[in-house]
């Protein structure tokens, strides 16, 4: 006897553990629970023109009124596609270095003024005067805390605008004719960032 309650107990044990339900009609129901898990991973692309761009100064004018500026000649188009918000910031690499390695002029000289083509709205903080460069991270466009920027290519498409020596609101106030610099080519490299807004 003691066996045969055993046998039930377990075989009891055994229905309960496997969730096994008897419904109101007599008929046995079994569950078994499936986790969902959504991964919502940012993808994100710049893609830019990185073509050199080379200021060629050549008359008096060139040196006291500087070359390009926004629409201008010297210009780099780009775009950010991505699955989130986003902002894109720049940055000088190293000193605006003379070919003699050791010569430097201010970063400040150069400037830049970005034109959004997209059809996003983001926030342009160099669409009226050109930001000046700098070895710090600089905000050029981002997120307007409103709508979202986060698309393709078409939705999120810019143009650079570079300027050098003009004496811009932000930029260096004395003309390269004024600072004197020694004559030669002198180099620095800027890095583009896209980052994304959470």
């Amino acid at each position: 006897m003691k066996k045969l309650v055993l046998i039930i107990a377990v075989a009891f044990m055994a229905v309960v553990n496997s969730k096994a339900v008897v419904i109101p009609d007599g008929k046995v129901e079994k569950s078994e629970v499936v986790t969902l898990t959504a991964k919502l991973n940012t993808t994100m692309a710049l893609n830019l023109d990185n073509d050199d761009i080379t200021f060629e100064f050549n008359t008096l004018e060139d040196y006291q009124n500087g070359l390009g500026g926004i629409e201008g000649d010297y210009a780099s188009e780009g775009s950010v596609s991505s699955t989130s918000n986003w902002k894109l910031s720049y940055k000088a690499n190293g000193a605006f270095t003379h070919e003699d390695g050791a010569t430097t002029m201010p970063l400040d000289n150069v400037g830049l003024s970005a034109a959004f083509t997209g059809s996003n709205k983001v926030s342009n903080n160099a669409s009226a005067d050109a930001l000046p460069l700098s070895a710090d991270r600089t905000e050029i466009i981002g997120h307007d805390g409103i709508n979202s920027n986060a698309g393709d290519e078409k939705s999120n498409s810019f143009i650079i605008y570079w300027e050098m020596g003009t004496k811009g609101k932000r930029l260096n106030s004395e003309s390269l004719f004024e600072q004197d610099l020694k004559k030669g080519v002198y180099n620095t490299e800027v890095e583009f960032i896209a980052t994304e807004v959470l």
